[in-house]
């Protein structure tokens, strides 16, 4: 019924729903991807990023020649942060502009409402949401078509906690949001990790909350009154903005620890000093390659390190199509063991969980008032 609906939201509303690129679909001369991103809504700014790292990168490979002599096309789709716009916009982009490739977004809400969607159209399909179980059935089986190109939840959870005991930090409070498929993902590998480390961690330090409970000074009140070394925050940039000014009102000046999105742009929608804040990262924004690259292309970009997974993915992409041609069944088994060398490291696909796995490289950042300060490389083993 929900399919039924989203392909009835696909011919009732094409007009209003989408936004387009240039691009029309391609023939045989042709590859067309399609690029399926929050544009607007509460996320926009990571999808924006996402977008413009895909753009840049079919421009780059076009103007070299393209793939196998053909042009890149794209088209762009608009998901609004909303799963029924997100499923509507994929069904549009495989079955009447007929793509040969799909980029989705970095939310991992909105790729679980997709992906039982994938098995039906044989379209392969890069994301960049790293909760595992965004791949994968209720019985565990891998989605055919469907890939992430950054490491995981569990990889990026057990890298923050293992930091923070490396650098002193000894009794620990979590504050997640229940409702964030990313958020509830990147619960579990922190805490077991911290506590096998030895820290403390108290049950009831561990606060869940809802999207809906809006008074986040009232809600994290307890954890900071326990006074903890840190505080561990795993959420969108929007909702740690929120948690940061609110840790702030009450006083609090401990660590709060947090995943990618306490990356810039976290610091300029702040607006205020965020020195305690330490977050995770895809790239070293001082490696002279990368800050190169920063400099040139990322002036109007709001998440650069978004902007550099689009970039590289797109870059695998086109390796992989030139290599075994278009067809769905063929891409999508050659992007399995696919590897490439790219501003983000080496992404090594693992076809047991379609994501990294072998050397893609995460980096800890804290901030000196809004300056982010790289403070440590961890290697994924």
């Amino acid at each position: 019924m929900k399919k039924l609906l989203a392909i009835l939201m696909v011919f009732a509303l094409m007009t209003a729903v989408f936004a387009q690129g240039a691009s029309e679909a391609g023939g045989s001369g042709t590859i067309t991807v399609g690029i399926l991103q929050d544009t607007t809504g509460a996320t926009a700014t990571l999808g924006k990023s996402v977008q413009k790292g895909v753009e840049d990168a079919i421009a780059d490979i076009n103007a070299a020649g393209g793939v196998a002599g053909k042009q890149i096309k794209y088209i762009e789709y608009d998901t609004a942060a909303n799963v029924d716009t997100a499923i509507a916009a994929y069904i549009r982009a495989v079955t009447v502009d007929q793509v040969d490739f799909l980029f989705g977004p970095p939310i991992a809400n909105i790729v679980s409402g997709l992906k039982a969607t994938t098995a039906s159209y044989g379209v392969p399909m890069i994301t960049f949401a790293v909760d595992p179980t965004c791949y994968t059935d209720n019985n565990g089986k891998l989605y055919d078509y469907l890939f992430c190109a950054q490491p995981s939840t569990v990889v990026q959870g057990q890298i923050m906690a293992e930091f923070a005991l490396q650098n002193g930090a000894k009794t620990f409070g979590v504050f997640y949001n229940m409702d964030n498929s990313y958020s509830v993902a990147l619960l579990d590998p922190f805490v077991t990790t911290a506590r096998k480390g030895g820290a403390k961690l108290e049950d009831k330090n561990i606060i869940g909350y809802n999207a809906s409970e809006t008074d986040i000074k009232t809600l994290i009140a307890p954890i900071v009154k326990a006074g903890v070394d840190a505080i561990y925050c795993p959420n969108y940039t929007a909702p740690l903005v929120l948690i940061k000014k609110a840790c702030d009102e009450l006083g609090y000046k401990g660590a709060i620890i947090t995943g990618l999105d306490g990356a810039p742009a976290f610091n300029t929608q702040v607006g205020a000093d965020c020195s305690n804040v330490y977050y995770i990262n895809n790239i070293d924004v001082y490696e002279a390659a990368t800050a190169k690259a920063i400099a040139e292309r990322c002036k109007d970009v709001g998440a650069p390190n978004k902007y550099f997974l689009g970039y590289d993915s797109m870059q695998m992409a086109a390796k992989v199509l030139a290599e075994v041609g278009t067809k769905g069944e063929d891409v999508a088994k050659a992007l399995a063991t696919a590897e490439y060398v790219g501003l983000t490291g080496t992404i090594k696909m693992d076809p047991a969980t379609h994501m990294p796995v072998l050397g893609t490289p995460m980096f800890m950042y804290k901030y000196d008032g809004t300056k982010p300060v790289m403070l440590q490389k961890y290697p994924v083993k």
